[in-house]
């Protein structure tokens, strides 16, 4: 691997950042716009600068694309001959897209930081709703146009748009409902409040690990040609492994998510009845959701090596 290599994988893992804080991010507020203190923690704290991020990213990614043609360092990466080459291929549809996406998602939050705004009222809201919608729609375009299933038919193409919005929708929330339950643990009044949100969203996560799943898996089995190259893609290719370890990792995710919603919620509910005040199981609660936010990242980054250095035919 070399030094572009490098930095276009990272380059990357910072875009699909952004796109899962603007998905997750976006739904997590749906489920708590009822509590306006809280909607602002977490645009102020994960949203604004992850959607930031992700727009300098998406930047930077172009760039190091250019500078990869170019392979003359960093001044190559401002190439302009380069750059208008690759903005009329696939590199810069996602490009636009992302841009798109990012903007649009960026407006969504815009009636969030002014306090005047009344956000109880349904213009306010149906902005935001669609504005945000209209940014997971980009995301969404803009992985399909991109990719080992831009290659492919547009059945391969629906099924990474729809994997991109599950995944971010659900891994994109965590880090929201880790700001919420350790905002909670300093204020305990609101506790069966975010013990319903927290329900609320385990009901609507295994939708989306359905169709994560179900994506996930007809996606692979189209980038490899079927069950005859199944076993010897999965175990002979670089390819295979990183997809095998990523499974593994989203399988940890699935299983502390399990426990997230059958064991700690519950136990959350019955502390705030039983002993009001005490914050020993928002402690124990946030600590799991952490964790697995760090395997969200390690399968982000996982995602972008798979989609950047190698492909399913890759030895």
């Amino acid at each position: 691997m070399n030094e572009w290599e490098l930095a276009g994988i990272l380059s990357k893992a910072l875009v699909y950042l952004g796109m899962l804080a603007a998905m997750g991010g976006s739904f997590v507020l749906l489920l708590c716009r009822r509590q306006p203190a809280l909607m602002l923690l977490i645009t102020r704290r994960f949203m604004m600068p992850a959607l930031l991020i992700g727009l300098v990213a998406t930047c930077l990614y172009f760039l190091v694309q250019v500078g990869s043609v170019n392979q003359r360092g960093i001044a190559g990466m401002f190439d302009p001959l380069i750059g208008s080459i690759l903005v009329d291929t696939e590199i810069g549809s996602a490009l636009r897209w992302r841009l798109a996406g990012f903007m649009l998602a960026l407006l969504c939050l815009m009636p969030l930081n002014f306090p005047g705004v009344g956000l109880h009222h349904r213009s306010i809201q149906a902005f935001c709703m669609v504005m945000a919608l209209a940014a997971a729609g980009s995301f969404m375009l803009s992985v399909s146009v991109q990719g080992h299933s831009s290659a492919l038919s547009m059945q391969a193409q629906g099924l990474v748009a729809f994997h991109v919005l599950a995944i971010g929708c659900w891994a994109g929330a965590l880090y929201p409902l880790y700001l919420a339950v350790a905002a909670d643990s300093e204020q305990t009044a609101n506790t069966q409040q975010l013990a319903d949100m927290l329900q609320q969203f385990g009901r609507y996560a295994w939708v989306m690990l359905t169709v994560m799943v179900i994506t996930g898996v007809s996606l692979f089995w189209l980038l490899t040609g079927g069950f005859g190259t199944l076993f010897s893609t999965l175990f002979s290719t670089l390819y295979g492994q990183l997809f095998l370890a990523k499974v593994l990792l989203v399988a940890a995710m699935m299983g502390l998510g399990a426990v997230h919603k059958f064991r700690w919620v519950p136990r959350l509910r019955g502390a705030a009845e039983q002993m009001p005040g005490n914050s020993t199981m928002h402690h124990l609660l946030a600590r799991s959701i952490r964790l697995e936010t760090g395997l969200a990242v390690v399968v982000l980054l996982i995602t972008a090596s798979m989609t950047s250095i190698t492909g399913p035919q890759a030895g």
